[in-house]
């Protein structure tokens, strides 16, 4: 192919020369395309990780994969220009490219039997039961303790059902769809995902190896026995529990077991499992689902067992959570349970019923400590006593434990700015929220909650998961510690209080709160004191979500090619895509203005603006933007006749604008720029700006230092073809800066009339169908905007010093 390219461009080099200048300006365009949409999605990948923004990685895939080709097609516009110019460059992109999929790339999928195994055989296989199972396994395998009779459908059946009614595409295509912050988009999509399972067909495999296991479970049994059919998803119950987020289905008879597991699995998709999966960073195919059938226990009592506080203020307490009969109005948080403490030998019952004897008490604590010592860390174990009073042990999961300061260093409410309003409760996740109260009920639903509220729960339905994101913190009337809600809360540092009783009465919807998890108060008003706001990446960055995209990142978005004069200015020195995305840019520039040269002698190419600015301007005619020039190649001012570049000009040179007189940065990597005032100097080609004029069009790249701005504009009689387009991105500040300088330009184009979108450190923005005499004033603005911003991302501090830069750009005289 590139044999082939060499060729037919050599040829018409030296037979058709006008055709090598229009074939090369045509691939120019294409590459100028293929630019701004490198950049629009790399600003909005940096947007996903910077900014908290969660999506399945089923969009996150979508999105690289249109980047990679968008970057694909700049190297291949590239090598139209210039064949055989930068043979190494493909081959770095597709190291890059390489690296990037396999990051991003679901796991591979066993989709063969078994497709049932007994609870025995699945103990420590996490990929081929699930979490829970392979935990619940272990109880009995490691220390002997006694755990239901049951068998499991393993995560294989699971993964066979999706490949036999093709499935996949149609599951991702959905999950593609999702605004996980939007409870309407997680609902919508949960019953496309729920319909598609619930309509294909199970294959007689594994509906005979479910048959088959079945009916050998059920010969131990002298009657027909009654089962429940729970959730064991892959990575369930490990770093991230899924507490709750999974159907559990109870008194299932034999000829019911299918449906009951194609029910189960289905629960994969609900609203609430779709924005915790989502939430953690997990992909679709990281979680496959199992599904345990377990013998149903005749219950006297059931609870939670923890081996430490959730706190972690005391180690080697145990909490025994209890209630009458199953356990499930415990953990979907619909009552407040009787609690038993127990630290080292001393038991304490909290409330004056008593639900189990001292002995058992006991019992529970001896083996919560076994379970504890065999796993090396605190637990979260569910149990059930039954009515001839035999303990039988359900589940087995790590503890997520918060880590509790000193008393003396807690945080505590600002009196003086609000009413204490109740002191009451218990502490399920600790930490501080102010907002408005959201009381959900007939009138507010919860899927309405906005963002930044107190929830205010009767019951802490696992359900609820679906709007945590969008809430600063928790209170309940009902629920406790050991509750699924709970659990979910403290593993994304949400504040819970639970159990507040009558107290919830008290709050009246829409009203100002502050909730005191830790100390169990809640006041009225904005009393939490001013504290610096941790981002989002950083609180959570032990998650798969930014594990993985930070991962990305690193091979996206670095710029490592920052000096386009340098020796190491090549292909050998890319070091990711973005760098591939600079040197296409740049050396197809390089290529367009040196055309002129390939001509039949006439200067057709690229002509210096010579100017008092300390800008190196190189401008290309198209027809009508430079009056006719004889010999020289410089470009006075006055020889330009493009009407839209005479305007920006006007404003770069508005006494406004400092170009002598700029604040010095003692920078290795910047100080000629920053000398230059936030430009290259004007006696280097360094990051040049460019334009391609014609009589009544200008494209402009100008160059800042390390950000540009592209301003496309058509300035013509007729007001139906006018408009103006702009691209400001990038800077040599951090992003905090660069975030601010964006905010500082959205807010002079907004009110100038632009229809603005922010993307993190990168901004769009058009207006269109305006007459000629407007236009030329709004692209005098625009000068003066890109004069005055230069070097703002390193001076910019916070938003009252962008509101301050705003007033003094509108009211400064023209």
């Amino acid at each position: 192919m590139l044999v082939n390219n060499l060729f037919k461009y050599w040829t018409y080099r030296v037979f058709a020369p006008g055709a090598v200048l229009r074939s090369t300006y045509e691939s120019f365009q294409e590459l100028l395309e293929y630019d701004g949409q490198t950049h629009e999605e790399m600003a909005e990948l940096e947007a996903l990780y910077y900014q908290g923004i969660k999506e399945d990685f089923s969009s996150i895939r979508n999105r690289y994969e249109s980047l990679s080709a968008n970057v694909l097609g700049m190297v291949d516009s590239l090598e139209n220009m210039a064949p055989g110019a930068h043979v190494t460059l493909r081959s770095y992109y597709k190291k890059f490219d390489f690296y990037s999929k396999f990051l991003l790339a679901p796991p591979q999928l066993i989709a063969t039997p078994p497709f049932v195994c007994s609870l025995q055989e699945g103990s420590g296989k996490d990929e081929l039961v699930g979490g829970k199972a392979s935990q619940l396994a272990l109880l009995e395998r490691g220390l002997h303790l006694p755990i239901p009779e049951g068998f499991v459908v393993t995560a294989n059946s699971f993964n066979y059902f999706v490949e036999y009614n093709d499935l996949r595409k149609a599951i991702d295509a959905i999950l593609a769809t999702i605004e996980s912050w939007k409870p309407h988009s997680l609902v919508k999509a949960s019953e496309k995902l729920v319909a598609l399972i619930m309509q294909a067909d199970i294959p007689s495999e594994i509906s005979g190896a479910v048959s088959l296991a079945w009916r050998k479970f059920a010969d131990g049994f002298t009657t027909a026995p009654l089962v429940a059919v729970r959730s064991s998803c892959i990575n369930e119950d490990g770093a991230c529990s899924f507490a709750g987020q999974y159907l559990t289905l109870l008194n299932v008879s034999g000829d019911n077991i299918l449906d009951a597991w194609r029910r189960v699995v289905s629960s994969k998709y609900t609203p609430e499992a779709l924005a915790y999966r989502i939430y953690t960073g997990f992909g679709d195919e990281e979680t496959g689902m199992a599904a345990l059938v377990l013998e149903m226990v005749d219950a006297k009592a059931s609870g939670v067992l923890y081996t430490s506080t959730p706190s972690g203020d005391l180690k080697g307490e145990t909490s025994i959570y209890v209630v009458h009969g199953q356990g499930e109005a415990l953990v979907s948080g619909r009552v407040i349970p009787e609690l038993y403490g127990v630290r080292g030998r001393e038991n304490e019952k909290t409330d004056n019923t008593e639900i189990l004897t001292e002995e058992e008490v006991s019992y529970l604590q001896r083996q919560g400590q076994c379970i504890a010592d065999a796993a090396d860390s605190a637990r979260d174990v569910e149990w059930s006593l039954t009515k001839q009073g035999r303990f039988i042990f359900l589940q087995n999961r790590p503890l997520e434990v918060q880590h509790s300061c000193a008393v003396a260093d807690k945080v505590l409410p600002l009196t003086h700015l609000g009413q204490l309003l109740f002191k009451a409760g218990v502490t399920a996740a600790m930490g501080q929220a102010h907002g408005p109260a959201y009381i959900v009920d007939s009138h507010h639903l919860l899927e309405d909650v906005p963002q930044g509220a107190i929830l205010v729960l009767r019951e802490t339905l696992p359900s609820a998961v679906r709007v945590l994101r969008k809430v600063s913190g928790v209170v309940a009337e009902l629920g406790a510690v050991a509750g699924h809600f709970s659990t979910v809360c403290r593993e994304f540092a949400v504040p819970l209080l639970v159990a507040v009783g009558e107290n919830l009465d008290k709050i009246v919807h829409g009203e100002e709160l502050s909730l005191f998890a830790d100390i169990q108060e809640l006041w009225q008003g904005n009393c939490l004191p001013d504290t610096k706001s941790i981002p989002l990446y950083e609180k959570q960055a032990a998650l798969p979500y930014f594990r993985r995209l930070h991962g990305l990142l690193d091979f996206v978005t670095p710029l490592n090619l920052l000096d386009p004069e340098a020796k190491d200015f090549v292909p050998e020195s890319c070091r990711s895509l973005h760098d591939i995305i600079r040197f296409s840019h740049e050396q197809a520039v390089r290529t367009m203005f040196s055309l002129g040269d390939r001509g039949s002698g006439r200067s057709k190419g690229r002509r210096k603006l010579v100017s008092e600015l300390p800008l190196d301007v190189y401008l290309l005619d198209v027809g009508g933007g430079i009056e006719p020039l004889s010999g020289s190649e410089d470009v006075q001012v006055a020889n330009v006749c493009c009407t839209p570049f005479l305007a920006l000009w006007q404003g770069l040179t508005d006494p406004s604008v400092e170009w002598g007189d700029c604040t010095h940065f003692d920078w290795k990597s910047f100080d000629e720029i920053a000398l230059a005032g936030g430009v290259a100097s004007k006696n280097s080609s360094e990051l040049a700006s460019f334009a391609v004029l014609g009589n009544n069009y200008v494209n402009l790249n100008m160059r800042f230092g390390y950000h540009f701005t592209l301003v496309d504009t058509m300035c013509d009689s007729d007001a139906g073809k006018n408009y103006c387009q702009l691209r400001f991105a990038g800077g040599g500040g951090d992003f905090s800066g660069r975030s601010l300088r964006i905010d500082f330009v959205e807010s002079i184009l907004s009110q100038s009339g632009f229809k603005v979108t922010p993307k993190g450190d990168l901004l769009d923005a058009r207006l269109q169908h305006i007459n000629g005499e407007d236009l030329l004033l709004k692209l005098q603005m625009i000068g003066r905007l890109l004069g005055v911003t230069k070097l703002m991302d390193m001076r910019l501090k916070d938003e009252e010093m962008v509101n301050q830069q705003v007033q003094t750009f509108l009211t400064a005289p023209i």
